[in-house]
């Protein structure tokens, strides 16, 4: 199934099951009359069906709700891609996989899990939009429910027992941090984050090397939001504006990070860098290790330069400096502040930013004009561009001024 498919099939067929399900949940709720206290809740069912990168941004919460003393389990629903991420942040004692690569496997899987989380302590969505996962939390017959609401939203109202409030425009770290508050957990800072996550990988801080620089360099993202993703002659040109604050004599290594299908995207991405600067050494580990072999490998590096994913988020969550560009996205939204963390951020906020999670498409339809705000301001033309959209497909969109 692809993202569409799935986006659709959460509206539609998550929106009906709910129709259905809500009189009967709230007749129930008022029959059985349940103990809805949560300080008596020592097994936590968390369910997460889309962007590891979101769970890494939770791991501070995680972590305060997996040491908080009256929680004695954790466990994780998700799907087979987020499953990796989960693997690595070391908080959960089982994952419960849902593959959804179709509809029948989607289906069956989804029974399985159920019957696992049946009557659980306490189910907590992370999914701030799905449909799907408010009825999945609802048929576990979990004794608290636990999600997010948002000003559309209205439709979780009476479907779970504890509803949080949660601003989009926000951090969502703090919405996190409010998950582990009701468990009896408080998130701890960057710096024992950090520490924490460095001995769960068991890796060790790198050594600064004064004769060289490496740098790490993920250009890519999820599907997810691709709009997010920058053009190869424009991480050229980031790169030398990069190289121009080091010596010339200082040696300099290129590590392109990516999953297998961005093998061939970043081959000729490094081909570029190379022949831009002759003297950089480039190696390109797309699809070439695990997930969990590519976060040990960022302890390794200097820095990181990329664009908001996944691997940003663990970047800091190893201490490693990291040069970030943003456009759809609010880097205020993902990025919890530290002093411990060194963040170089690029973003010019458009009228139309942010939208991913605002809209279900971007209103550019990739046309990602505060991409190119956030490399060079300079060159944008125009601070409040006129996205129209028509009732048939377009390739390009109307500016000001176009005929």
């Amino acid at each position: 199934m692809n993202i569409r498919a799935k986006l659709l099939a959460d509206y539609y067929i998550g929106g009906t099951l709910q129709a259905l399900l809500k009189p009967v949940t709230i007749l129930l709720g008022k029959i059985l009359r349940r103990d809805h206290n949560l300080a008596r809740c020592s097994s936590l069912t968390f369910v997460k069906m889309m962007g590891g990168g979101s769970l890494v941004i939770a791991y501070p919460a995680l972590l305060a709700t997996k040491h908080s003393p009256q929680v004695k389990q954790l466990r994780l629903v998700t799907t087979s891609a987020v499953k990796p991420f989960a693997e690595i942040l070391g908080v959960f004692d089982e994952i419960i996989v849902i593959r959804d690569d179709s509809a029948l496997t989607l289906l069956a899987d989804s029974l399985t899990a159920l019957r696992k989380t049946f009557r659980c302590d306490a189910i907590v969505d992370l999914e701030v939009h799905s449909r799907l996962t408010t009825v999945f939390s609802v048929v576990t017959c979990a004794a608290n429910r636990v999600g997010f609401y948002t000003g559309i939203s209205f439709w979780r109202q009476k479907l779970a027992t504890h509803l949080l409030f949660c601003n989009i425009s926000s951090g969502i770290y703090y919405f996190y941090d409010q998950i582990a508050a009701l468990f009896g957990g408080q998130a701890p800072d960057m710096e024992m984050c950090v520490s924490a996550f460095r001995q769960q990988l068991g890796v060790a801080q790198r050594t600064p090397d004064a004769a060289s620089l490496r740098i790490a360099l993920a250009p890519c993202c999820s599907e997810l939001g691709r709009e997010r993703m920058l053009q190869p002659q424009e991480w050229v040109y980031l790169l030398g504006r990069r190289f121009s604050r080091e010596p010339a004599s200082r040696q300099i290594e290129i590590r392109l990070m990516g999953g297998r299908s961005d093998q061939a995207a970043l081959e000729q991405l490094s081909d570029a860098i190379r022949m831009a600067f002759p003297g950089v050494v480039t190696a390109n580990h797309a699809g070439k290790t695990s997930l969990a072999e590519s976060v040990r490998g960022l302890a390794e590096v200097d820095e990181l330069m990329c664009i908001d994913s996944a691997l940003l988020h663990f970047a800091r969550l190893l201490g490693i400096p990291t040069i970030s560009y943003w456009g759809p996205t609010d880097p205020a939204s993902r990025l919890r502040p530290s002093e411990l963390n060194r963040d170089e951020i690029h973003y010019r906020k458009l009228p139309c930013s942010p939208c991913v999670h605002v809209a279900q498409e971007p209103p550019c339809r990739g046309d990602n004009l505060c991409m190119r705000f956030a490399v060079d301001p300079d060159r944008a033309l125009e601070t409040n561009p006129k996205w129209v959209l028509t009732a048939e497909p377009i390739d390009r969109f109307v500016r000001k001024g176009a005929p």
